[in-house]
């Protein structure tokens, strides 16, 4: 956890960003970046360098229960893939908001939102994953660089 929660405070990146680069986690993808960071309730544009101690942490865990859980559902199935078997995924059926865009979140009822950030489509809930400067998406899409 240390060496993680270091790896975090060097960054200037996004975290979504810094999640996606598998130099802090290797194998975590756009899909599963977006639940991490809906279930541990953080901004997917949040500077790395700016989370606290208990979100690097809600981070950590929900990568470990994410990944375990796409493993034990056979990974999620989108548009194509299949599993060496030929079989779907179901991980699909547990997403919270990926692919949700204008649907409700399950835990607070506000319509999922979703934009762009590092050239990746990025999920998130505009009322449970707060940017922790004030700021939201929605007020600022002009003038963001995110």
């Amino acid at each position: 956890m240390q060496v993680f929660q270091a790896a975090l405070a060097k960054s200037k990146k996004p975290i979504k960003s810094h999640l996606l680069d598998q130099t802090l986690v290797a194998g975590l993808g756009n899909i599963y970046v977006d639940e991490v960071l809906w279930r541990a309730q953080v901004h997917p544009a949040r500077p790395s360098q700016t989370l606290t101690a208990e979100e690097a942490t809600a981070i950590h865990d929900q990568t470990i229960a994410v990944l375990g859980q796409a493993v034990e559902k056979g990974g999620s199935t989108i548009r194509t893939y299949t599993n060496a078997f030929g079989e779907d995924g179901t991980m699909q059926d547990f997403h919270q908001v990926y692919d949700k865009t204008g649907q409700a979140c399950s835990r607070c009822g506000t319509l999922i939102e979703k934009f762009q950030l590092g050239g990746r489509g990025t999920h998130f809930c505009p009322q449970c994953q707060r940017r922790a400067d004030g700021k939201n998406h929605r007020n600022h899409r002009r003038n963001c660089l995110w």
